[in-house]
């Protein structure tokens, strides 16, 4: 199984599927992450759990993985073209506090709501404003070698010094007018030339002073770029993002990178496909969005992972709480059936994963549909198909009492990510001691002592429901 074979990803620079074998021992893999000025929606969190899966995923391939995911809090203009306010200082304003303030509440509670919905913390979270040094060194090198210049005390880069610019985006620099995607900006030479370094205004809170460039801030993209470079090397093996990011983001992150390096950036580029409500892409200035800490709330952490991965990441999944009840019922449905055939096979001794770290499961024998569940999600991370694959597999366990398929069963969703509560043989001993307690009650016509039972469980965690058995859910 530890083979790379046959994993394939579509590589958004190729405009292909591509079979991906990475370059070193180590799998070097950066994903954009949060500008962190406000609380994330369900569309941003379908993004982050993908790019969860796939180090999920390529660790139980066997193969070690160093993720590196940014935050944001500094520089992101609100115009992703070098226009507008910076975000995190708008926001701090109208909230009247500290710039810093805003990030420090907003990446708490990122991991807050990111660790509800069971996501691995990435290797290195670096944020921008650690890195500030780093980024004045990049932008005097551009300087240097003739790929930027300086206009009005700001640094722009030089597209038309980067002859492949704008290739993965696929845009026409030949067609394009100004103002037409960028923005009239008198300090620019061509109008798909972009901010390295910001010279801001005196009332700018957030800037920085440097001895060989203006008292500025980054531009967001020249921020991405330092950061990779930094903890993984001149070329990543994947870089992945939001399709939002190709047209500006990363067009311009290969552009200043490969300028800087005379290298390729990155050989794979994944970007996950919007959220939609009713046709209409989510987003925050539309005010069609769903806080992800609402979805949470309402149908806890595991339903809210498996309703966002049943999309596939490429894939714009339209959202709506029909489709999220429907899932929490599947999701009650498949816990009834592993919890039941957990105490029918006495299955108490298991193992979690470690997804921390790179797993070698060679000498591990698993049931033969392992094989189904693994060649969906090496075809570009299809969760669909991986979900059909485990409800079978839950789906089977109703008819037979097998420690290999229930086994099975435990590593798929531990690969999807999906923390389901496991019954431990203290737990069962002790419920079924209460349950045949309340049985006698019942028999007796006692309703109040039956439903102080039942209601005395369901505050633990269990749920009872005569006839069909009891289980266990994680609670909120």
């Amino acid at each position: 199984m530890n083979t790379f074979a046959n994993l394939r990803f579509y590589n958004s620079k190729t405009r292909s599927k591509e079979i991906f074998i990475p370059r070193d021992e180590k799998v070097t893999f950066y994903s954009c992450g949060q500008t962190v000025y406000d609380s994330i929606h369900v569309g941003n969190a379908k993004t982050y759990l993908v790019w969860d899966l796939l180090v999920r995923f390529l660790r139980f391939m066997g193969h070690d993985v160093r993720h590196v995911q940014n935050f944001t809090d500094v520089g992101h203009l609100t115009d992703d073209a070098d226009q507008g306010e910076d975000k995190i200082a708008r926001r701090a304003k109208l909230q009247k506090l500290e710039p810093m303030e805003l990030v420090d509440t907003m990446i708490t509670e990122y991991y807050r709501d990111m660790d509800r919905l069971n996501v691995l913390r990435p290797n290195i979270a670096p944020r921008a404003t650690g890195h500030i040094s780093e980024m004045e060194s990049f932008v005097i090198a551009l300087l240097d070698r003739g790929f930027a210049y300086e206009s009005d005390g700001s640094v722009y880069f030089n597209t038309s010094k980067f002859p492949r610019y704008g290739e993965m985006a696929g845009l026409n620099l030949d067609g394009q007018k100004a103002g037409a995607r960028i923005g009239l900006n008198a300090a620019k030479r061509h109008p798909s030339d972009f901010a390295l370094w910001i010279r801001a205004p005196p009332e700018h809170l957030m800037k920085y002073s440097s001895p060989l460039l203006s008292i500025g801030y980054p531009g967001w993209h020249l921020e991405c770029s330092v950061m990779s470079m930094k903890y993984l090397g001149d070329t990543l093996d994947i870089h992945a993002g939001g399709e939002d990011h190709i047209p500006v983001h990363h067009t311009n992150e290969i552009a200043q990178s490969e300028s800087y390096t005379g290298k390729e950036f990155s050989r794979f580029w994944l970007h996950s496909a919007f959220i939609t409500v009713k046709g209409q892409k989510m987003g925050k200035s539309l005010g069609n969005f769903i806080l992800l800490s609402q979805l949470l709330e309402e149908v806890g952490g595991p339903v809210s992972r498996m309703v966002l991965m049943g999309i596939h990441y490429r894939t714009h999944g339209d959202f709506s709480w029909e489709q999220v009840r429907a899932m929490e019922s599947r999701y009650r449905r498949m816990l009834m059936s592993i919890q039941d055939a957990q105490r029918r096979a006495g299955y108490f001794e298991r193992e979690p994963l470690d997804f921390g770290r790179k797993l070698d499961l060679s000498p591990v024998v698993f049931d033969p549909i392992m094989d189904e569940f693994v060649e969906y999600l090496s075809d570009d991370l299809n969760t669909p198909g991986a979900f059909k694959v485990l409800f079978r597999a839950v789906d089977k366990l109703d008819s037979t009492v097998d420690d290999l398929l229930l086994r099975t069963v435990d590593v798929m969703l531990s690969v999807l990510g999906i923390d389901l509560p496991f019954l431990t043989e203290e737990e069962t001993e002790e419920i079924s001691h209460l349950l045949k307690i309340r049985e006698e009650f019942r028999k007796n016509r006692q309703w109040n002592e039956s439903d102080f039972i039942r209601e005395y469980l369901q505050e633990r965690g269990y749920l009872v429901e005569d006839g069909s058995g009891w289980y266990r859910v994680s609670l909120r």
